[in-house]
């Protein structure tokens, strides 16, 4: 019988952010695949500071680009070389950055390996806004404010609603989107409260709050952005 492949979050990139049930998972199985974005990987950094064996590490190439073809392959490839090994009951995890849930390209994988007949476990991590939050000292959403979160997509119609009250805005993927996000933030600067995170709870972590300062910032792929209702503006 094939053993279960188990997709095991790590969270923002912290390793005090790794959950003991995770960090249990990864030190159980006998292999651990992990990302490379651009010949660099964030995920074995992680891995090797929580003392997975180096002997237990795979990465696997995800392209940088937009073509999706090239990452449909890439993942293909991964779910054939895992699902093998599953069949011969080898222990396998696969990781994700932030949480398994939420945009990860580990989704892919685990739909291909149940198309083969593999069974999947996932196993859940922080969200990097959530953690962005913490790090901030802010409070996300309160009462029965919504919580909108959008995968490198801005619009004025995002920014109005955050504007008019009731709901705070989470960008993700800013480096999709950074012309037309910039462009409208000094418009929505008098109603909106900006927090720019990168690199959330890592040693080269950033969190800005000053629109000239977050305008003049290139934004990197491990970035987001909070947009709430700016504190003057709450009781209107």
């Amino acid at each position: 019988m094939a053993s279960v492949v188990e997709f095991v979050a790590l969270g923002p990139g912290g390793a005090h952010l790794v959950t003991a049930h995770a960090l249990a998972v990864l030190q159980a199985v006998q292999h651990v695949y992990y990302p490379e974005l651009g010949g660099k990987s964030q995920a074995r950094e992680l891995l090797v500071q929580l003392g997975i064996p180096s002997e237990k590490l795979r990465g696997y190439t995800l392209p940088m680009s937009h073509n999706r073809q090239a990452a449909l392959e890439a993942y293909a490839q991964v779910t054939k070389e895992v699902a093998e090994l599953a069949q011969q009951e080898h222990s396998i995890a696969i990781v994700a950055e932030g949480d398994v849930s939420i945009y990860s390209s580990t989704h892919y994988i685990a739909t291909q390996l149940e198309a083969r007949g593999i069974s999947i476990r996932h196993h859940a991590g922080i969200p990097s806004f959530i953690a962005a939050a913490s790090a901030l000292n802010i409070s996300l959403v309160e009462g029965n404010e919504m919580l909108v979160v959008s995968p490198g997509k801005v619009s004025q119609e995002l920014l109005q609603s955050v504007a008019d009250g009731g709901s705070t805005l989470v960008i993700m993927k800013l480096s999709q989107c950074e012309a037309e996000l910039k462009a409208l933030m000094p418009h929505f600067a008098p109603y909106l409260q900006y927090y720019y995170c990168e690199f959330i709870e890592r040693p080269n972590a950033l969190y800005l709050r000053d629109l000239e300062a977050i305008q003049t910032h290139p934004f990197t792929y491990f970035s987001l952005l909070i947009c709430k209702l700016h504190p003057s503006h709450t009781n209107r």
